[in-house]
């Protein structure tokens, strides 16, 4: 196996790394921005994340053409394979740990997300109980509910019932 290859790989999943750096930054920025509900910099931390998730996806492109350039797929036991055919033993375990330390940080950087997501799902849900009571409608006057059984419509007219 072509040690050239290895080498380009593993720069590209150090710098993979780094940017999932850069993102877990933007989402802890994000998750203040959101709980202080602040608009300007939720906006700021949404541009940086775009550009940040561009980069990343570049970078993962780049990473699948070197693996298809050596025969490889794309899925997680291919990259096992190519990492484990390289012949520099150094350069093997130092791509092997860097590979780790990348599929770490992915899964840190998707965890982050799922809070930010939350927490953006809690503040939606508490906007919205906001405007009803604002509107006059009560919280339990729906329709149905989320699970799509009747719901307490008890005050609504009866063309909102039909």
């Amino acid at each position: 196996m072509n040690k050239e290859n290895h080498l380009a790989f593993d720069a590209l999943t150090k710098q993979g790394i780094d940017t999932l750096k850069k993102l877990n930054a933007t989402l802890q920025d994000e998750l203040s921005s959101l709980t202080n509900r602040d608009i300007d910099q939720i906006k700021i931390c949404s541009s940086q994340k775009s550009q940040i998730l561009t980069d990343f996806s570049e970078n993962t492109f780049q990473r699948i053409q070197i693996l298809k350039n050596c025969g490889f797929e794309s899925d997680k036991q291919s990259v096992s394979d190519f990492l484990s055919q390289c012949d520099d033993a150094s350069l093997k375990t130092l791509c092997i740990e860097n590979w780790k330390i990348l599929e770490e940080t992915l899964q840190a950087t998707l965890d982050a997300n799922n809070v930010n997501e939350q927490v953006l799902k809690r503040n939606q849900k508490n906007i919205d109980t906001i405007l009803s009571i604002l509107q006059g409608k009560q919280a339990n006057n729906i329709l149905y509910d989320a699970k799509g059984d009747k719901g307490d419509y008890a005050g609504q007219s009866r063309i909102g019932k039909a």
